[in-house]
């Protein structure tokens, strides 16, 4: 069961909401125009003044598109407040939302469409 949330992580989780949707239409767009190379997506960390932007490939980006509950930061971005690192790489961290997690799994654009394994 999901601990009690204040307005403030849920508004922080909603941030980082926002830029999972902008990468994903990002991702539409590579796909319709068949990129084949690495893509540079925005950092999903919950500032919304954070401009930097995450180098990933295909496959880097479909693992963290895998469960609702993870997006990818620049190393230092992460809020062990509001979730936990899983993942480290040399440019990005894949960090798993701890607090707000109903929030963000309803507002995943993939929550209809079957997970790779």
């Amino acid at each position: 069961m999901e601990q009690a949330v204040s307005l403030s992580d849920e508004r922080l989780a909603k941030n980082e909401i926002l830029f999972r949707a902008v990468n994903e239409r990002l991702d539409d767009i590579g796909a319709a125009t068949s990129w084949s190379k690495a893509t540079d997506y925005l950092c999903e960390c919950s500032d919304t003044s954070c401009i930097e932007t995450i180098e990933l490939d295909e496959k880097q980006y479909e693992h963290a598109r895998s469960r609702s509950t993870v997006f990818f930061v620049v190393p230092g971005h992460e809020r062990p407040e509001l979730e936990r690192v899983i993942e480290e790489h040399e440019h990005f961290l894949l960090v798993e939302k701890t607090v707000a997690v109903d929030t963000v799994k309803e507002t995943d654009p993939r929550s209809d469409e079957p997970r790779p394994a």
